[in-house]
């Protein structure tokens, strides 16, 4: 079964059970009208039962020799009465069996009238029992009716409300096939658009943009949104994959190549004997050592972008110092000048401690030999400044892109990753990273939201 059928379906039957109850309540209203009304039309009749007594005496009076018959019914509408002279006795005969105790009771005036079903002859009467009116002879008037003739009322009362029952469940049915169309054209969109994408691969298929879809603020509008978004999520990461594999592609065949020929020429002559191996050699360690750089640096940043992060909170001026202790060790020309206050933060910190690593690494590079790069380290924020030339108008919106190298640093060491990698840290941590830069010198601002400051 269709979604759209399923929807139509569910609104018949929502419909049916509340219309079915409201027309249960209002039959059972109804019937207990009627029965009341069968209760005053026994009680109306049942007053009129002197001057019915006095209609049957005339006649009699006319007749010689004649008694009025009051034992006789006597029919007053669709009620019947039976008269009985006072004063009544107990097992006195009567229409619906001997007269009790309670009969006389009421003939008499000791009790009031009363209602009783009573089965006869295989039929049922409603029977209300009073003292005659009128008179002081204690006389008894039963008026009765066959408690089924209303039956059919109550019966075409039943057939009408169970019609008007299904028939509100059909025309709800069938109106909620048409609108469940329109409401659910979004969905249909979504559906094909999926399968679509199943079939072709192409995550830049939209189909969903009509006026139920994406524009809306309604769940279906949302669910267009999210959907819209998870594909262009989802195309922004297979393309970054694929540039990932291209790039990483094209920047490990260089290393590999240089490794290659150097093992080559090392095979092809006269072996570690050639005056030239040990240079060959070392070459071919350094271009190893690119390629496990350039491997580590990869995997690094494909975990920083995509895994979430291990945090805790940390000091990040004790981080930074150690980034800053291990980079000047490395070499002579490496001057570092560290002003570090205090401050906590809630981040992953081998992460950060390697974002902050490249950071002061990309300085130390740019900087002239002897010239200080300065590490600041406050209010949750590391800005490493350096006395290099700055950076070009044209490269700054590309320095945070994976592999991306200006044109003035394609002949040092790097694949043009590290500052990636800084970016993609500060991306998973909740935290920022800007840039600065002018003739004498950049200066990056890594930040993170800053916990209370630390004590010393």
């Amino acid at each position: 079964m269709t979604l759209r059928n399923r929807v139509s379906a569910a609104a018949a039957v929502g419909v049916l059970i509340v219309v079915a109850a409201v027309s249960g309540v209002l039959y059972f209203v109804y019937a207990a009208s009627v029965h009341a009304r069968v209760d005053a039309t026994l009680i109306d009749a049942a007053q009129q039962a002197s001057s019915v007594a006095q209609q049957i005496k005339q006649p009699a009076a006319g007749t010689s020799g004649s008694i009025p018959d009051f034992e006789r019914p006597v029919t007053v509408g669709s009620v019947e009465l039976q008269l009985s002279n006072g004063p009544v006795a107990v097992g006195q005969p009567s229409q619906f069996g001997p007269l009790g105790s309670q009969d006389v009771a009421v003939a008499e005036g000791a009790q009031p009238p009363y209602f009783a079903t009573v089965d006869m002859g295989g039929h049922q009467y409603r029977v209300y029992t009073a003292a005659m009116p009128g008179g002081s002879d204690a006389g008894l008037v039963r008026a009765s009716r066959a408690t089924d003739a209303d039956d059919g009322t109550l019966r075409d009362a039943a057939l009408l409300l169970a019609a008007l029952t299904v028939g509100a469940a059909g025309i709800t049915y069938g109106a909620a096939r048409l609108t469940a169309g329109r409401i659910l054209r979004p969905i249909a969109e979504l559906t094909a658009t999926a399968e679509h994408i199943t079939k072709t691969r192409d995550l830049t298929a939209r189909r969903f943009t009509g006026p139920n879809g994406a524009g809306t603020s309604d769940e279906v509008g949302r669910l267009s949104s999210s959907f819209g978004s998870m594909l262009a999520a989802l195309h922004d990461s297979v393309t970054a994959q694929r540039q990932l594999v291209a790039d990483a592609s094209h920047e490990l065949r260089t290393p590999l190549t240089s490794l290659t020929t150097n093992l080559d020429l090392l095979e092809d002559g006269a072996g570690l004997a050639d005056p030239q191996a040990p240079g060959l050699v070392r070459a071919a360690r350094e271009q190893a050592g690119e390629l496990d750089q350039l491997i580590t640096d990869l995997l690094d940043l494909a975990r920083y972008h995509e895994s979430a992060p291990h945090r805790e909170t940390v000091r990040l001026d004790l981080l930074t110092g150690q980034a800053v202790h291990r980079l000047g060790q490395r070499g002579p020309h490496a001057v570092i000048e560290a002003e570090l206050s205090p401050c906590l933060v809630h981040v992953d910190p081998a992460a950060v401690d390697h974002a902050v690593g490249n950071l002061i690494d990309n300085a130390v590079k740019w900087s002239p030999p002897g010239v200080a790069v300065r590490v600041v380290v406050e209010d949750g924020r590391v800005v490493v400044s350096d006395r290099g030339p700055g950076i070009a108008d044209e490269d700054l919106p590309h320095i945070f892109e994976r592999f991306y190298r200006a044109p003035d640093a394609r002949g040092m060491p790097g694949a043009g990753l590290g500052l990636a990698i800084v970016g993609s840290v500060a991306q998973a941590n909740e935290g920022t990273v800007e840039v600065r830069t002018g003739p004498a010198g950049s200066a990056f601002t890594l930040a993170f939201p800053s916990l209370e400051n630390a004590g010393d």
